[in-house]
């Protein structure tokens, strides 16, 4: 074989350079998506947790519409609750204000 045939081994060495730099920064790629799919599967699983203690069936919207507009209800009756709860403390910090006054 002739000399011009033969590699060079500063080349061979710069391409095993090369070829080492990008076998790196496929593992950094590598582990940035292993860690994506781990922060993934976590939401995942925390959205499993609330559509459980919701009561609605994944896979159902139809649930998931008639329970949002359950608690929607739910919500603005309490909302009024709380209102007719506020006036009664207010009349009663009112009379207690004359009691006060009066004694």
């Amino acid at each position: 074989m002739s000399e011009s045939g033969s590699p060079d081994s500063a080349a061979v060495t710069r391409e095993l350079e090369a070829l080492e730099r990008s076998v790196g920064v496929l593992i950094e790629e590598l582990d940035g998506m292993r860690q994506r799919v781990a922060s993934a599967e976590g939401r995942s699983g925390k959205l499993e947790e609330a559509l459980q203690a919701s009561g609605v069936q994944p896979g159902q919207p139809a649930n998931l519409e008639e329970k949002l507009g359950e608690l929607a209800a739910e919500n603005k009756r309490l909302r009024g609750v709380i209102g007719e709860a506020r006036d009664r403390a207010g009349k009663i910090r009112s009379r207690l204000i004359v009691m006060e006054d009066e004694a």
